[in-house]
């Protein structure tokens, strides 16, 4: 038995065709059915029923199928350890961040660059639902985001720093706010706020349910980036996490009284997995550069 024979029975059983998994994995359809037959003979059992259409599991391939994907999981994951062993001179880390996440990273990556420059990072910033998505999927080594943890039992959260909803705008422009701004407060300013969907927007309207206010909105953007280069260069003033404008100079921010206000960065593995030592580097500079409100779990 060997591994790439369990790699394409458990690419066919998962795509339920020769074709397609030929060209997943970039070899000809006979050379996996050859290998598939030579795993059958093997075992003595007939692993896949076939026709002229479709392929899918047998009774005994059903029961295989998870032994087989362990199989080549635990493989995967004594490949890693051994690349981790050559002190972070090889390998791949790939992070996601939700967008309002996003801007924190900058640092983080440069630092990490420095130190460990023949890693390759892969940065992917995307919806939350899509991190948890590829979180499963194992496309990523660990997931970044706002408040909540992503809500899955085969999913790991931990707290990386508290922070606080806030209302945020260029130095000068928040008269008359004191150390909090209540939400009634909010409807004086001019507001530029995060497209709906992402966290912080999210996190605004659970202040807002069942508040009778209404907000003077004159712009929504979906990228956080330039919704801060529109506040720095205007009198909109907006809404994040008082942690989005850490390092940002030009900026001030209030913390919003409210109980639902609470934006406390979190990270995320897949529960069970193999945590590279790439990824908790990240996580531990991460740390560092977003230290000023920081409670670890």
């Amino acid at each position: 038995m060997e591994l790439r024979q369990l790699k394409y029975f458990v690419e066919v059983g998962r795509l339920g065709s020769f074709s397609l998994a030929s060209k997943s994995l970039f070899i000809t359809q006979s050379t996996i059915s050859q290998q598939i037959q030579k795993l059958e003979e093997e075992l003595g059992v007939e692993l896949l029923t076939r026709d002229t259409r479709h392929v899918t599991l047998s009774d005994y391939g059903e029961q295989f199928f998870p032994c087989a994907v362990q199989v080549l999981e635990e493989a995967r994951a004594g490949a890693e350890r051994i690349q981790d062993v050559k002190a972070l001179q090889v390998g791949t880390l790939s992070v996601g961040a939700t967008y309002s996440f996003g801007p924190l990273l900058k640092q983080t990556v440069l630092d990490f660059y420095a130190n460990f420059p023949r890693i390759r990072l892969n940065l992917v910033i995307t919806s939350q639902e899509e991190l948890r998505q590829m979180l499963l999927d194992r496309q990523l080594d660990v997931a970044l985001t706002y408040k909540s943890p992503l809500g899955d039992d085969h999913i790991e959260s931990h707290l990386l720093f508290q922070s606080r909803l806030s209302l945020v705008g260029r130095i000068g422009e928040l008269k008359g706010v004191g150390r909090e701004v209540s939400v009634q407060d909010l409807s004086r300013f001019p507001l530029a706020l995060p497209a709906k969907g992402l966290q912080a927007r999210d996190s605004l309207e659970a202040v807002l349910f069942a508040q009778n206010v209404k907000l003077d909105i004159r712009l929504e953007i979906n990228s956080v980036r330039s919704l801060l280069d529109l506040v720095g260069s205007s009198p909109l003033v907006t809404i994040l996490s008082e942690e989005a404008i850490h390092q940002v100079q030009g900026f001030e921010a209030v913390p919003i009284a409210h109980p639902d206000g609470r934006m406390d960065g979190c990270y995320h593995f897949l529960k069970g997995s193999y945590h590279k030592i790439a990824a908790r580097k990240f996580v531990e500079m991460l740390k560092e550069n977003n230290s000023f409100n920081q409670t670890f779990a």
